[in-house]
């Protein structure tokens, strides 16, 4: 595997996008599977502050999985993905959109796979995961003024302030400025979403990931999609968490090879992404892509 400053120098010699290319074939080349990267730039601060959808998994990025899943071979999937979780119900779809095209499908986390990404590695046959790899708690997140928030932690705001008016009515004051910007019935929707993403998680891991093992795939989901089990939403669930858990995870590093063509990936379109304003990127090894970039600021007179 070339080291971060050897992709440097390359990338100060090819243009980045032709760099990822070349890693995202040579991954193909090791493994003769389809390939498809789904890389995010949420790790690295943009300037401008670019809203959150411009990185997270959204309707849109089905888009990008058809075009690269045009004319290739549906036998295997190779998946490698790098991505903060996004939109529940759009992290379904390319759920069901990549399971119904290919026969079997393994998912590789070179770093972060975080919320429905992570719902998107419990429906492969096989995770690869190394020590430098994260996935994340399932519970699905809602957008709320411009932010992300987990179900769960809006759900228990709610609660904690039912419980504290109920106790001193005088905290209604504080708590009405910190909640009116919360739709009317949008708390009974997201009780509906954490039983649906739930219930959606078992079926997944049942049918998928945990297919054949002798695991309780409802004890497993209940870790991964609880809130508090992980103290944040973004507190990382570990290669050896993972498989403590009785998640079907093998550890990269049992394939010299394999490893360096994912990190690999992974370095060249952390690359990628320092040198363009792009956001996203889903590319496969036969150069097709789709790529996310924001719109620019239109500037003052």
């Amino acid at each position: 595997m070339p080291t971060w400053d050897k992709i440097l120098e390359e990338a100060s010699i090819y243009h980045p996008q032709a760099l990822l290319d070349e890693y995202v074939e040579h991954m193909h080349n090791v493994t003769g599977n389809t390939v498809i990267c789904y890389m995010s730039a949420f790790t690295l601060v943009k300037q401008p502050k670019i809203p959150p959808e411009f990185f997270s998994i959204i309707d849109q990025d089905i888009q990008g999985f058809m075009t690269c899943s045009y004319r290739v071979s549906k036998e295997c999937l190779d998946l490698i993905i790098h991505s903060p979780g996004g939109d529940y119900e759009a992290t379904k779809r390319i759920i069901n959109y990549i399971r119904e095209t290919y026969r079997r499908i393994r998912v590789f986390v070179p770093h972060m796979a975080m919320s429905g990404a992570t719902m998107i590695a419990c429906a492969a046959d096989e995770i690869y995961m190394g020590p430098y790899s994260s996935l994340g708690p399932t519970d699905p997140q809602v957008l709320i003024n411009g932010r992300y928030i987990p179900v769960e932690a809006a759900i228990s705001e709610f609660n904690r302030a039912f419980e504290e008016v109920r106790k001193d009515p005088k905290t209604a004051v504080i708590w009405v400025n910190r909640l009116k910007q919360v739709p009317i019935g949008l708390i009974q929707s997201l009780e509906a979403m954490r039983k649906n993403s739930f219930e959606y998680l078992v079926d997944l891991l049942r049918k998928y990931n945990c297919k054949g093992k002798v695991a309780d795939t409802e004890e497993i989901a209940k870790k991964l999609s609880t809130y508090t089990e992980h103290s944040s939403h973004g507190r990382g669930i570990t290669l050896k968490e993972a498989q403590e858990m009785g998640l079907n995870v093998r550890d990269l590093r049992e394939n010299d090879k394999l490893e360096d063509a994912v990190l690999s990936v992974y370095h060249a379109a952390t690359v990628f992404f320092q040198n363009t304003s792009s956001t996203k990127i889903i590319a496969n090894h036969e150069k097709r892509r789709y790529i996310m970039t924001p719109p620019m600021p239109m500037r003052k007179n």
